[in-house]
């Protein structure tokens, strides 16, 4: 007997071992991040699900429960599931209706947002109640409490097994001191032997000393008890059919797919195993030979699949790592306009999404992983938010700009000023395209506004040109007229000249697209003053004034002010060539009849000419532009 204890202890040991890893994984996969339910707008971070049979009873998928519920029905479930009295058999269908409730909420809010948006609304100004949240969290505040209320009365349950199973094993050590008859001694040790059977578990932390004493004291009654032999052949056979049968057991075992369940069913036949009594001393090590043999079998699989999953969480750590990489490169400090700001978000959605997808990893690097991503998407809103915040105010200031602007042009609207006041609104609508953008809300009612006062104005102005363009066609018949005049004049002198020239004035401009007449007229005005006879400077000085009138009446000041410009830039060349001429002349010597001295003294005569004349154009031009300065 000692040595089936002895074999028996190091596999006790190690089932007590897988049965701690079981229970962490039991731990892990109840245990799910309280934020996750509360905070909606952050990832997900949820553990692996490996679904286990309770007990005999097969429970349907979740997926077949509650396919096609929607929120109202769900919840309405989960309040249900409340009510089961094992409360570790409803954990997958708590977490599947709880990620099945936010899935749709997080839809509907998203569907909200989108709409707000669109309807020109600013992200950072969205909000949206949904009560249902507040009940998701209610039920898994009950789902924990009652979960923690249940682990409490177990451990509670399980001290007092401990403090029987002390007791029985103190009565079956007393029973090897009675002196009564063996008739009386044995059945008594069956009805503890019984009883121990029927107490319930014990913490882990003391099954193995409890498990070596009780086989001590049970087998020091077996040898030390004299027990008559058919009694103990007796009970020696029926152990080895119990022993025989947990063999058998043990074997079918292999073919089971279920790893998890293997091990689980393992452990109780183990237990049946230590809570069974001895047998023949020849059969004791080829019994548990066999035995061992067939938890070797499960032992090996649990490692391939421990391996396999150990692989598998590699594999997720290895794809979160990456994602919170890729998240951690791009340089926010980049993101400056709403466009990239919505592809970046887009960016931080796929992340999320690949890194739920990932799943949980039962390795160490999971948690601090989790911490990482949830804080790059902390980053990330943090500044987002920023951005908007202060797009929000640079709009703000924007639409104050804009609507300034919109106030000088509805000041302008009316003006009677046609020519400053397209110039003003012109450089009105320059400095509206400077200014930046403003909300989507504000943008279209206050375009519309500024467009509707210029549009006001220049329609205006557009009917005016019309009105006038009328008046000018008249003007056009009578300057044809006198153009026809002038050509069948045949001999003209320097009064008939000017009374026509004069005539030619007081008929006021003709439209822009008939100007032609005024280049034919002028060019046969030079014509005739040069048939008569008359001092050249004069006659330049008259056909000058008579294009700078006609200058004056249909382009008005901007024309006079360039030709004014134009003559400038003319005088002060032709001073420079005169300067020049002159230093030219007094370098050169011997007599006055040298051809290069000829030439200069011509040159110069015509430069002190044209600057003579350009004086009496600025001053005609000037005397044009007066009347209107004053004005």
């Amino acid at each position: 007997m000692e040595e089936e204890n002895k074999d028996l202890q190091p596999q006790t040991e190690q089932d007590s071992g897988t049965a701690t890893t079981q229970q962490a994984d039991k731990d892990s996969a109840e245990t799910a991040p309280e934020e996750a339910v509360e905070n909606a707008d952050a990832p997900e971070e949820q553990p692996a699900k490996v679904k286990v049979a309770d007990s005999l009873t097969v429970r349907p998928a979740p997926e077949e429960l509650y396919a096609n519920m929607n929120v109202e029905a769900l919840l309405k479930e989960g309040k249900k599931l409340l009510g089961e009295e094992n409360v570790f058999a409803v954990k997958a269908q708590l977490e599947y209706i709880r990620d099945e409730v936010k899935k749709q909420l997080d839809k509907v809010l998203n569907e909200k947002k989108e709409a707000f948006i669109n309807e020109g609304g600013n992200e950072i100004d969205f909000e949206y109640n949904q009560p249902e949240r507040d009940t998701l969290r209610e039920i898994y505040r009950e789902y924990r409490a009652k979960r923690k209320a249940r682990q409490e009365a177990i451990q509670k349950e399980q001290e007092a097994n401990l403090d029987r199973k002390k007791d029985i094993i103190e009565e079956i050590k007393a029973l090897a001191q009675r002196e009564e008859s063996l008739g009386e001694t044995f059945p008594a040790f069956r009805a503890l032997q019984e009883a121990w059977k029927n107490t319930g578990p014990v913490p882990k932390s003391e099954m193995n000393e409890l498990y070596r004493n009780y086989h001590f004291y049970v087998e020091a009654f077996y040898d030390y008890v004299q027990i008559n032999r058919e009694l103990r052949d007796l009970d020696f056979k029926k152990n080895k059919e119990i022993k025989e049968k947990l063999i058998e057991k043990a074997d079918k075992l292999s073919e089971e797919t279920d790893v998890i369940n293997a091990m689980r069913t393992l452990q109780k036949l183990h237990k049946q195993w230590k809570e069974t009594g001895p047998v023949e001393r020849e059969l004791r090590e080829d019994l548990w030979e066999k035995f061992s043999a067939a938890t070797k079998v499960i032992h090996d699989k649990r490692d391939a699949f421990e391996e396999e999953r150990k692989q598998e969480a590699e594999d997720r750590i290895a794809v979160k790592a990456k994602i919170c990489e890729l998240l951690e490169d791009i340089d926010l400090d980049k993101v400056n306009s709403h466009k990239l700001w919505q592809k970046t978000m887009k960016t931080l959605d796929e992340a999320n999404a690949k890194y739920k997808a990932a799943g949980y990893a039962k390795h160490p690097d999971n948690d601090t992983l989790w911490e990482r991503f949830r804080e790059v998407n902390r980053k990330f809103h943090r500044a987002k938010n920023a951005f908007y915040k202060e797009m929000k105010q640079v709009h703000q200031e924007n639409l104050e700009a804009k609507k300034a602007l919109i106030e000088k042009a509805e000041a302008l609207k009316d003006s009677e000023d046609f020519k400053e006041t397209a110039n003003t609104l012109k450089k009105l609508q320059s400095d509206w395209r400077k200014i930046g953008p403003v909300a989507r809300k504000d943008s279209d009612k206050i375009w519309h506004q500024f467009r509707s006062a210029c549009d006001h104005f220049f329609n205006r102005m557009k009917d005016r040109h019309k009105e006038r363009e009328v008046a000018l066609e008249g003007n056009l018949e009578e300057k044809k007229k006198l153009l026809e005049e002038l050509k069948t004049l045949e001999s003209a002198d320097k009064n008939m000249l000017m009374d026509l020239l004069k005539r030619w004035k007081d008929v006021g401009p003709v439209p822009a697209s008939q100007r032609e007449i005024e280049f034919e007229w002028n060019k046969l005005v030079d014509v005739s003053f040069e048939k008569i006879d008359m001092n050249k400077m004069e006659s330049s000085a008259i056909r000058y004034r008579a294009k700078v009138e006609t200058m004056k009446q249909s382009e008005g000041m901007d024309k006079l002010q360039k030709e004014q410009q134009f003559l400038r830039q003319k005088m002060d060349e032709a001073r420079r060539e005169l300067s020049q001429l002159e230093e030219n002349m007094a370098r050169v010597t011997g007599s006055s009849d040298n051809p290069f001295m000829k030439e200069i003294k011509k040159n110069l005569r015509h430069r002190e000419e044209q600057v003579a004349l350009l004086k009496v154009k600025l001053q005609i031009v000037k005397e044009m532009m007066s009347p209107l300065q004053k004005g």
